[in-house]
């Protein structure tokens, strides 16, 4: 390894360890408080404030290919131990309605897009990716890898999250009576 990229992979390193201490750190302070999402939410906004500290070592913007490449695996390995013959029998058999369901989400989701690139004139790929179904890590991941503006994808993201769990979750437990 040449002299820069071992400095490049020291900073790399370090840029990680500090994410991960203001991810943990807000992920710490959000369940003391017992917010919903406490995990997710205070993770994202611990290492958004760690992301505003800046010293001369750690001038780089974000962690390394690598390090993306590392975390996609981990959540992928993730995904997959929740994955067992079972749950795959029961996608099998309801084969149909969830075709018929993610075409009607990919729909809305190309709508909203468009809105948001008509309207507001956000990039293309910021946009579907701001609206895409899916997990805030995978798109975060994604959109970095896209050159997606992340501010706004995860503004969006994290906004849907918490409408979800603040809002539409609360009501759906009082409407069934659940307790």
């Amino acid at each position: 390894m040449n002299r820069s990229a071992g400095h490049r992979w020291w900073a790399d390193a370090g840029r990680l360890a500090q994410l991960l201490t203001g991810a943990l750190a807000g992920a710490a302070v959000f369940s003391l408080l017992r917010i919903p999402a406490a995990v997710l939410v205070g993770s994202v906004v611990g290492s958004a404030v760690a992301n505003r500290v800046r010293t001369a070592e750690f001038r780089h913007p974000a962690v390394g290919r690598g390090v993306r490449t590392v975390a996609l695996v981990v959540l992928g390995s993730v995904a997959g131990a929740r994955l067992d013959t079972t749950t795959l029998h029961r996608i099998g058999a309801l084969a149909l309605p969830l075709a018929c369901g993610i075409a009607l989400l990919l729909a809305l989701e190309a709508g909203l897009a468009a809105l948001l690139i008509a309207r507001y004139r956000i990039d293309p790929v910021t946009a579907l990716l701001s609206c895409a179904p899916g997990g805030v890590s995978e798109i975060a991941l994604t959109g970095r890898d896209l050159g997606a503006r992340m501010g706004v994808v995860l503004a969006v993201h994290m906004t849907r999250v918490l409408a979800v769990v603040l809002v539409v979750l609360p009501v759906l437990v009082a409407w069934s009576g659940a307790r």
